[in-house]
């Protein structure tokens, strides 16, 4: 990571929300208000500004009316549980601590946060002389990896980039949204091709290229070497449109309205009389 650069966080909140809430489910204050999540989440945000020293910093949130990939797709996500309604009434006192703090929240009405993550990494990510780092458990987040656009994994406490991307997933990140077409995503509930997994997926991808490529050489799929490939030339046949659909559910947008400048995004002063305020209602001890 180039110390000389203006370094950009984009925060995928909701993602970070789930993991501070289920690190510490149970915690509360003297009062009885849940208070895991908010605890959780302001000690990951006060390590990654400790860690990686932004200049810039976004925390992007979901929307919470339906996207465009529950209208092209009535399945999409329907695998996962609702939000647990402790975590749930503790976003909005959530929220008032990260603008306390002099932070941007982001949120646009009819996207996922992975959209406008998407979007501000298109918009800024030519500026040579930003280095912008994305924050998310999400493995579609992978697409949008450049050597200027990196991702922090927080399992290991890295970064990665491009060789990194392509060495965890076996794939360059332009091919990560033809690799979860063709595969499927459980924990986004996309199909992909039924039977189709990600072994048959990687040797398609390495001997063809992306999905398009892959249909365009259909009829040289049959007589590859790989155990399974004319089975694999049926499937492929048969659920055309479940994989062209699996790869708009994928594909990141890039092009949202995002009404926010780059300069929007400068951490601001904080407000130390309200945010003693609310650590003091939630108990929070320090920052």
């Amino acid at each position: 990571m180039n110390k000389l650069l203006k370094h950009l966080i984009l925060i995928d909140g909701l993602s970070i929300l789930y993991r501070a809430y289920y690190a510490f489910p149970c915690l509360s204050n003297s009062k009885g208000e849940p208070t895991g999540a908010i605890f959780g989440f302001i000690n990951i945000l006060k390590n990654i500004i400790n860690q990686y020293k932004p200049s810039h910093i976004a925390v992007i949130f979901d929307s919470y009316s339906k996207t465009f990939r529950n209208k092209i797709f009535d399945d999409y996500k329907c695998n996962r549980l609702p939000m647990p309604n402790h975590m749930r009434i503790q976003i909005e006192p959530l929220y008032e601590i990260i603008l306390a703090m002099g932070l941007k929240i982001i949120q646009v009405n009819g996207v996922e946060a992975d959209d406008v993550i998407g979007t501000l990494v298109h918009k800024w990510c030519n500026k040579l002389d930003i280095f912008i780092l994305i924050n998310s458990n999400d493995k579609d987040m992978a697409q949008l990896v450049k050597p200027n656009v990196n991702i922090i994994d927080n399992t290991t406490k890295t970064i990665l980039g491009p060789d990194d991307i392509k060495k965890k997933y076996g794939v360059a990140p332009e091919l990560i949204v033809d690799l979860l077409a063709i595969m499927g995503d459980s924990s986004d509930n996309i199909p992909g091709i039924p039977k189709i997994g990600k072994k048959t997926a990687l040797i398609l991808i390495k001997e063809l290229g992306n999905i398009e490529s892959i249909y365009s050489n259909i009829n040289k799929i049959s007589f590859m070497s790989f155990r399974g490939a004319k089975n694999t030339a049926i499937r492929l046949n048969k659920y055309r449109e479940i994989a062209f659909l699996s790869y708009k559910l994928a594909k990141i947008k890039t092009d949202v309205i995002v009404n926010v400048e780059y300069e929007d995004l400068i951490i601001n002063h904080i407000n130390i009389i309200k945010l003693k305020k609310l650590f003091n209602r939630y108990e929070i001890k320090s920052f």
